[in-house]
């Protein structure tokens, strides 16, 4: 009885320390300040650390007033120790600490503020697509490839301080 108990324990204070992995996406741009949207959700302003918890497309979207709003779908795709099964072992049976790092810098081009609308011709292809697809939706479309954004080996030392970091 006594056995299982601390085994219990052990378990436990194991599974509570578990999921140490670090997950952070830094945001830079130039020139700094600009509002930071990711998934339509707003996240501060540039320059930025963001922790993220789940790996996926993502879209990010910069505005700053006098430049051209930048949007851009990315792919925060997870690295080998965060797939299935092995996020498992890496990071709930054996908590190792993993640090993934991305970083994203976007020159902002002075201009309006306003995102172009699409092209009519474009949307009308896209509608008439959809409309003759049958229940499980159209085949030609092509697929949308958001620019992946790999993981940074080694953290390079902040050139100077980062004002607006969270």
């Amino acid at each position: 009885m006594r056995r299982a108990a601390v085994l219990s324990l052990v378990l436990t204070a194991a599974l509570l320390g578990s999921c140490q992995a670090e997950r952070t996406l830094r945001i830079t741009s130039d020139p700094p300040g600009a509002l930071v949207r990711l998934d339509g959700e707003s996240i501060g302003t540039t320059p930025l650390r963001h922790e993220f918890l789940y790996y996926g497309v993502r879209t990010l979207t910069l505005r700053l007033e006098g430049y051209c709003t930048y949007s851009e779908r990315i792919d925060l795709a997870a690295p080998w120790y965060a797939r299935f099964p092995l996020d498992i072992v890496s990071e709930v049976l054996i908590p190792v600490g993993w640090k993934d790092r991305r970083r994203l810098h976007v020159t902002l081009q002075p201009g309006e503020a306003a995102e172009a609308p699409p092209a009519l011709r474009s949307v009308l292809e896209r509608a008439s697509a959809v409309r003759q697809a049958g229940p499980d939706g159209p085949a030609e479309l092509p697929p949308a490839r958001p620019r992946p954004l790999p993981s940074e080996e080694e953290p390079e030392p902040p050139a100077g301080g980062e004002g607006g970091s969270r």
